[in-house]
């Protein structure tokens, strides 16, 4: 008997010669009658379960499985769905064709028509239904010829005044292009210039020469006095008179004085107590003749001034210096 070689390189000698050989080659040999043969069948086609399957011959290493292809015919189109069947479909497979009715047509013709280019698909034309226009229905509804619309004719009536509160109207006819509306001018007298100015609450235009007059300040003048702006909101006549003053009350606005020169200042200060910077300012020599000097003076203060020389007096000059209030 010829030797056996296993690939762990144990070799068995075809014959034995010793008894643990015969025991090892039997071992070998039942081994080897254990292990299943390579089947020659046809392997099954896929299937929607998967099973262990129960044949005792192993399968070759490139075997291949066909697929179990679904058998029923598809289904019609309607609501999208997954499905649930477990078997594929052909790749070829067709589904049935939806008829008029289930793609919303009243008949076939309607979904003939539809679908070539050249063709319209309308309601059909009655002798009643001439001159008319066709109008869209309710959602969903088919179109129906309706009388065309006449439009609206041109009024002929002048455009109203323009009003204080604004209106749709009633009218049936249309205004042309060109219309003009006029103003509706306030009829009332403009009020007199008053001290406070206010927006009005009038709903009408003035007209553009309307002219307001004034309200003229009613309080006598006051007297002559400090100077001041006043605050009256109201003008004045144009003749008004304000009242003469008295003899102590222009008494009261005259300062006399003297001063004498440093040889060194050509501006020599002069204090007085009328509180006005308004002055009449004469000044003499304070000698016998007195000789009345033509100069400037400077006001520095309410109270103050200064009278300005070309040339420093002397420390011996001495000068009356008379200054007269403007005003009360």
């Amino acid at each position: 008997m010829p030797a056996i070689e296993f690939g762990n390189h144990i070799m068995l000698p075809g014959d034995p010669v010793e008894d643990f050989h015969a025991t090892r080659r039997r071992y070998v040999l039942d081994q080897i009658a254990a292990k299943p043969s390579l089947g020659t069948g046809t392997p099954t086609a896929v299937a929607a379960t998967a099973s262990a399957g129960n044949a005792t011959t192993a399968a070759p290493f490139n075997h291949v499985h066909n697929y179990s292809f679904y058998a029923t015919a598809p289904a019609a189109l309607g609501t999208a769905a997954v499905g649930t069947a477990t078997l594929p479909a052909r790749g070829d497979h067709v589904h049935a064709m939806p008829t008029a009715s289930q793609v919303g047509a009243a008949s076939s013709t309607d979904l003939t028509n539809h679908a070539n280019s050249t063709i319209l698909h309308l309601p059909a034309v009655a002798a009643s239904d001439n001159n008319k226009v066709l109008t869209a229905g309710a959602a969903g509804a088919a179109p129906t010829w309706q009388a065309a619309q006449t439009g609206v004719t041109l009024g002929t009536a002048v455009g109203t005044a323009v009003a204080a509160t604004a209106a749709n109207g009633t009218s049936g006819s249309a205004a042309k292009t060109d219309h003009v509306h006029n103003y509706g001018f306030d009829t009332t007298a403009p009020a007199a210039v008053a001290a406070t100015a206010a927006v009005g609450t009038a709903s009408m235009p003035a007209r553009r020469d309307h002219v307001h007059n004034y309200s003229f300040y009613a309080t006598a003048p006051a007297a002559l006095g400090t100077a001041a702006v006043g605050t009256a909101s109201l003008p004045a006549r144009g003749d008004h008179v304000h009242p003469m003053p008295s003899l102590s009350q222009l008494v009261s606005s005259i300062y006399r004085g003297t001063v004498t020169g440093n040889g060194t200042l050509t501006s020599l200060p002069v204090t007085h107590t009328l509180n006005s910077q308004e002055l009449d300012v004469k000044v003499w020599t304070n000698t016998t003749p007195p000789k009345r000097i033509y100069m400037d003076y400077t006001p520095t203060g309410a109270n103050t001034f200064t009278l300005d020389f070309a040339v420093a007096p002397s420390a011996t000059a001495s000068y009356n210096v008379l200054a007269i209030k403007w005003g009360a």
